[in-house]
């Protein structure tokens, strides 16, 4: 089906996570922009010698893979996405029930770039365990209002995959969006964020979903305008192409830090 009259409502009326689990993460591989995103992840955590006490996923679906290299860095972690149904999915793996969708590919593939060296199963359990540990609170969150959690919380860091850029096809309603989520992250707080690269859309079985068609450009304006620093902001565009004929050709990689006013 082809997004022709774009529908704000298409996330409410269509979106089945199971069917996006098996689109995207039913695989014996890990996909290419999986592999680009870790990679860069797994380094910035090792070599940023911090810890955060605070940490949100905003716009998770029912995914957990991309906890995996957070876990060992954050004190707790906060899951935040506009549908119930996809929280439920998380609730599912957080709780170990038989019916929840396995991870362990996408765990073991991040702790061997974590470590350099073969993962075992007891080394994917510990992983899963402490992930588990670590998530403290499951949240709806809208990202068209101005305080998209209703309480105007703050994070020490703040990741985001897929998420603004792809909960709308306008531009316009896009650079609000991605305010409001940039809002999320506190004063000297980091933001890491995925995009898909002027993609229009995606498909999900037979059912088309919205892209916001944005650059690296965009996106670099988009956290100046948040108050990030443009020099401690690292920004990359990747082509891939596990996905070229389902969604997108290239994504950007974004991990910038926030102003502080104690910085001066």
């Amino acid at each position: 089906m082809e997004i022709n009259a774009y529908n704000p409502n298409i996330y409410d009326q269509l979106w089945n996570p199971q069917e996006y689990l098996r689109e995207y993460y039913s695989h014996d591989f890990i996909p290419d922009d999986e592999e680009a995103f870790q990679q860069r992840l797994v380094a910035f955590l090792k070599c940023g010698g911090r810890t955060f006490a605070r940490a949100i996923d905003v716009g998770c679906g029912p995914t957990v893979h991309l906890h995996t290299a957070l876990a060992p860095y954050v004190g707790e972690l906060h899951l935040a996405d506009y549908l119930s149904a996809n929280l439920n999915e998380i609730q599912k793996w957080l709780r170990d029930e038989p019916e929840a969708h396995n991870w362990d590919i996408n765990i073991k593939h991040v702790l061997e770039l974590e470590t350099l060296s073969q993962a075992t199963p007891a080394d994917i359990e510990a992983r899963k365990q402490l992930m588990r540990q670590k998530v403290t609170a499951l949240k709806h969150c809208d990202l068209r209002r101005s305080d998209p959690l209703g309480k105007g919380a703050k994070y020490d860091l703040v990741l985001s995959a897929y998420c603004a850029d792809a909960a709308t096809q306008s531009k316009e309603e896009w650079r609000q969006m991605i305010g409001s989520l940039l809002s999320l992250c506190a004063e000297g707080g980091v933001a890491i964020l995925l995009s898909a690269c002027q993609s229009r859309q995606y498909q999900v079985a037979d059912k088309s979903f919205p892209f916001a068609s944005v650059d690296g450009a965009d996106i670099a304006a988009a956290l100046a305008a948040a108050g990030f620093d443009p020099l401690r902001t690292t920004l990359e565009t990747v082509s891939i192409k596990t996905w070229a004929e389902l969604a997108f050709d290239k994504i950007v990689i974004a991990i910038a830090a926030k102003h502080s006013s104690q910085a001066s």
